[in-house]
């Protein structure tokens, strides 16, 4: 497994690699979070464990293993509203360019066939994309297209970008699956995909925030019995989480993000724990929604009291 990748997301790394060593693999996966990078590192390197012709080593130079992490596998397709097209469109992904995946799978390969979904643009990168795209070259695979001058970047598929009715076009593909065929969707929010893809596929959220980010020492009182959360304590804890973001000179995300990191890492001792990891993964949903709640510029001491109160009653039912 790539070293990188296992090393800040152990147990996705443990869960794909046993997978892919099985044969038991989803056809259909969506991983979701904010960054859309390492996301895309992650179904590069996915691709690579099942196409793999020696043992998956990361240092391995098989003509597959080669050819993935230069981004010229003829099995592993980039599909975005600017990559694989054959129609003038650079708005969306089109009906044609389903078609065209359709027809690529009607024929037989040699090959696991890999087909990755996102958004994508070129050049004109912020300072965060741009340390997403250092990150990204970090873990030794190329972007499909692009230069130094002009960078390729992944962004989240959302309905606009992939519309229901180019959707609904490879449904039969995902309920029917073809031997060896893996589609990947990466987005920001599971919400973000139309339901009929999600509900045939399997997720995973995949943490943005780096390991020496976050000091989380300030949860600890209040997260100390997680998954319970004391009763009647949400707006105690809601003025908690504002006055040490003031005191502290941080902001909303900053605090929102921690608790993610939080929650992460408890993820990871804890992951063939299917209860707490299920009630882990809904508790991320959530902060999600909270961090969209501050860019739509609710007030943080109001966003705090939303989430405290959705502990509380996530425990009290």
């Amino acid at each position: 497994m790539n070293k990188i990748i296992e090393f800040k997301y152990p147990y996705l790394s443990n869960f794909f690699k046993t997978a892919a060593e099985r044969n038991r693999l989803f056809h259909s996966l969506i991983l979701y979070g904010g960054n859309n990078y390492i996301q895309y590192a992650i179904a590069l390197e996915l691709a690579r464990l099942l196409n793999c012709q020696k043992d998956g080593a990361d240092d391995c130079d098989c003509q597959n293993c080669r050819w993935i992490r230069e981004n010229k596998h003829p099995a592993v397709i980039t599909i975005s509203k600017i990559d694989n097209k054959t129609d003038s469109s650079k708005t969306v992904i089109s009906e044609e360019q389903i078609n065209n995946v359709l027809d690529i799978l009607f024929g037989s390969s040699d090959y696991h066939r890999v087909f990755i979904f996102c958004d994508a643009k070129i050049g004109g990168l912020s300072e965060g994309e741009l340390e997403a795209y250092k990150e990204f070259k970090s873990t030794g695979f190329n972007p499909p297209q692009g230069n130094d001058e002009e960078i390729w970047f992944p962004s989240g598929i959302n309905k606009d970008c992939l519309s229901s009715v180019a959707a609904n076009a490879m449904l039969k593909s995902i309920e029917e699956p073809e031997n060896d065929v893996t589609f990947i969707f990466l987005t920001n929010n599971k919400d973000d995909l139309i339901q009929t893809i999600v509900s045939r596929s399997q997720a995973f959220y995949v943490p943005d925030v780096k390991i020496t980010d976050y000091n989380t020492q300030f949860l600890s009182e209040y997260f100390k019995d997680y998954p319970l959360f004391k009763k009647n304590t949400a707006l105690d804890f809601a003025l908690y989480l504002f006055n040490y973001q003031t005191q502290n000179n941080l902001n909303g995300i900053y605090i929102l993000n921690s608790i993610q990191y939080y929650l992460t890492e408890i993820l990871k001792l804890n992951y063939n724990n299917k209860l707490l990891r299920t009630i882990i993964r809904d508790d991320i949903e959530k902060l999600n929604d909270s961090k969209k709640m501050l860019k739509s510029y609710i007030k943080e001491q109001m966003v705090y009291e939303d989430l405290a109160f959705y502990f509380e009653k996530r425990i009290s039912g």
